[in-house]
């Protein structure tokens, strides 16, 4: 066992040694008595300081919030800003522009389609006039792309089920109502 220690000083290591291992438990205790006496004390006063971060926390973030703005209107550039309002403003004349063109072909291709309806409307009233009949019998292609044939309901009940038949299936039984006294 001597060897191990004289082994580590020769290759620069010094192995701690507690010198004085009473100092830790002294240490230890003193802290222990010291919660005993002044615990509630001590549990308050965090209770206390962590009420007060809780209530000064929005405070001191505006404060920082302030601060920030500051730094930041110091730094303003009033070049880069008009920079980007510019940009800002070509992009909604782009913007403006596009809805501009959409706006005029929607509403070409709703003049075109009020167009065809006046033709025929016109066509029809000189059908009539001429005894051909009011109306065209042939829908147009747009009716019938739009008219689908609908889907067969499924039934809710089984065929064999009719309610004027009377009481077929069940064994239930309904008291007669009850009428009062006299007559």
């Amino acid at each position: 066992m001597g060897d191990a220690p004289q082994g580590n000083q020769e290759q620069g290591q010094e192995v701690p040694v507690n010198q004085n291992p009473q100092f830790v438990t002294e240490t230890f205790s003193s802290v222990i008595e010291f919660l005993q006496q002044y615990g509630w004390f001590v549990l308050f006063g965090i209770v206390v300081l962590i009420y007060i971060k809780v209530k000064l926390d929005p405070h001191i973030r505006r404060v920082k919030k302030k601060a920030e703005d500051v730094i930041e209107q110091k730094k303003f550039d009033p070049d880069v800003a008009q920079r980007r309002m510019e940009q800002m403003e070509r992009a909604r004349q782009r913007l403006q522009e596009q809805h501009d063109a959409e706006a005029a072909r929607y509403a070409e291709k709703q003049r075109i389609k009020e167009e065809e309806k006046r033709k025929l409307k016109i066509e029809d009233w000189e059908n009539h006039q001429e005894g051909k009949g009011y109306r065209s019998k042939v829908k147009p292609k747009e009716e019938q792309d739009i008219k689908k044939p609908l889907k067969a309901k499924p039934r809710l009940r089984t065929n064999d089920y009719n309610p004027l038949m009377g009481d077929m299936g069940g064994a239930s039984f309904r008291p007669p109502r009850r009428s009062g006294g006299g007559g």
